[in-house]
């Protein structure tokens, strides 16, 4: 809980004021920005993996078709996010496989002076992230039984079609939660925007309606619901990175 001099913000000398927020505003940044930059690194590294080691079984060609159902997930992602932050699509593809590598892409256009468009950059470089868990929490909800991960470790549920279906989707999605140079550039833009608008609003309004304290709770609300989803998508993703390096490991020695 923040510790915050509830006395206004003229009752007190303002270099203390100032200190004080910009204290509070870091410790809002840990706990709101910090936490998403961590976590989407880790997808990256566990989706990564995923990825050049689906490629390696299937080869090349064969993972690019059978996982566009991955790369219309992380486009969407990304249209989804310009569409809350008011950033125009100009052009968009959804799988278009080209010579350099590229599956798809959205084109978007936005007003740098628009502080809230900024911030949006950051939310649509990182949205497969966050669109990837969410389609991951849908199909796991929808074909495993009871919506839990904890069925897997279940000989019978492998016995049933929509397992195999959920594997095949959660492979081809979470393959594609990386993140491109671009996708990379976007986020640390937005996030500059969000440190700057962060410190701004804490400096301005927390000796007058007490803004870190309200921002806190709001944060540890969100977090406090959304970590058990995260975690287990992120532990998941890690343990079939680690069973496929097994499969090649095997596939090699033999």
């Amino acid at each position: 809980m923040l510790q915050t001099d509830h006395g206004k913000k003229g009752k007190q000398p303002m270099l203390t004021y100032l200190w004080n927020a910009l204290l509070h505003a870091l410790q809002l940044l840990c706990v709101g920005l910090l936490p998403c930059v961590v976590y989407a690194f880790l997808m990256q590294v566990f989706s990564h993996a995923i990825r050049v080691r689906l490629a390696s079984l299937l080869g090349l060609r064969g993972y690019v078709c059978l996982t566009a159902p991955g790369v219309m997930v992380h486009e969407l992602s990304h249209a989804a996010f310009c569409l809350i932050f008011l950033h125009r699509i100009v052009k968009m593809k959804l799988f278009s496989p080209e010579e350099d590598g590229t599956l798809g892409y959205v084109n978007h256009t936005y007003n740098p002076k628009n502080p809230y468009q900024r911030i949006g950059n950051f939310f649509i470089g990182t949205g497969p992230v966050w669109g990837g868990i969410l389609v991951i929490w849908l199909i796991t909800g929808r074909l495993l039984p009871e919506g839990s991960w904890g069925e897997l470790f279940s000989a019978g549920v492998w016995c049933r079609w929509q397992t195999w279906l959920w594997l095949y989707l959660f492979l081809t999605v979470s393959s594609h939660i990386t993140l491109s140079p671009p996708d990379l550039q976007g986020a640390a833009d937005g996030g500059v925007f969000i440190v700057l608008t962060t410190l701004v609003l804490t400096v301005a309004l927390d000796g007058s309606c007490h803004f870190s304290d309200r921002a806190w709770k709001l944060l540890t609300e969100f977090w406090g619901t959304c970590v058990p989803l995260l975690l287990g998508a992120l532990a998941l993703t890690g343990t079939f990175a680690l069973l496929l390096a097994v499969l090649i490991r095997k596939r090699d020695v033999a």
